[in-house]
């Protein structure tokens, strides 16, 4: 992905989660040491009315990241972030990240792109949305 060829409006090719796995988000709790019981307790996601065991947001954030960080040199180009949390996600669910240029820009010689990011479950409910800020490659 090149500066040049991104205008508003551009979108970059969609992530999409299928079936997310109990098993996971367990997982995920341990390493992040999240002690919410409904990210790895299914009784007590039940007892607060949970379909499920709960998605980590930063798992979440992690889908939007990975639409825009796939098209960098490298991580270490992302600039800014700015999330929004709307809903939960839950396990077996199916979610969609889509990134879109908001905004192209020169700053001391580098180009920077504001992407418009979004996570959707299947039935359009949006998770998570926000701003990703990246350096991109001007030649």
């Amino acid at each position: 992905m090149y500066f040049k060829d991104l205008s508003p409006g551009d979108e970059l090719e969609p992530r999409r989660v299928s079936d997310l796995r109990g098993d996971d988000m367990k997982l995920i709790a341990a390493l992040l040491q999240d002690p919410y019981p409904p990210h790895y307790d299914r009784r007590r996601a039940n007892e607060l009315g949970y379909s499920g065991l709960l998605n980590q947001g930063p798992a979440n954030c992690s889908y939007m990241l990975q639409t825009v960080v796939r098209e960098l040199v490298s991580p270490v180009d992302l600039r800014g972030l700015d999330f929004r949390f709307h809903n939960m996600v839950f396990e077996d669910e199916t979610v969609t990240a889509r990134a879109t240029v908001a905004e192209t820009r020169v700053v001391d010689e580098e180009g920077i792109v504001v992407f418009e990011v979004a996570l959707k479950k299947t039935n359009g409910t949006v998770v998570v949305d926000g701003t990703v800020t990246a350096r991109v490659k001007r030649k």
